[in-house]
């Protein structure tokens, strides 16, 4: 789950940690902050960037243990106005996880003014 207790969510040497981006659709231009290691404290990072000229941007990040950083997943769920579900069922590393689906779900329950984006 994505509850206040969670840490680093592993599954099989999986392990799901939150991204947060002043823009979402530039990562670089602003600040980034990635290996959160709850939802709680990605929305609060989130609540504090909105406002500004920019985007900003909740993502999941899926890492696999004993591989590089470089071969991580990442992709920006909470954006804008909405919930990107159509996103999340395009990727095939985020469709088929469990974790991610739970994330999304406690995503959904946390921001109930966001639509959901759909294909």
């Amino acid at each position: 789950m994505a509850g206040k207790n969670t840490k680093k969510r592993e599954t099989g040497g999986l392990i799901m940690t939150y991204t947060v981006a002043e823009c979402g659709e530039f990562h670089s231009m602003g600040r980034y902050h990635e290996g959160i290691k709850t939802l709680e404290e990605a929305a609060a990072l989130y609540r504090k960037m909105q406002g500004g000229n920019s985007i900003p941007a909740i993502g999941i990040n899926l890492h696999v243990e004993g591989t590089k950083k470089g071969m991580d997943s990442q992709l920006d769920i909470v954006t804008g106005e909405g919930i990107d579900m159509g996103m999340v069922r395009l990727v095939p590393e985020f469709c088929n996880c469990v974790l991610v689906q739970e994330a999304v779900k406690a995503m959904i329950a946390m921001f109930p003014e966001k639509q959901i984006i759909e294909l």
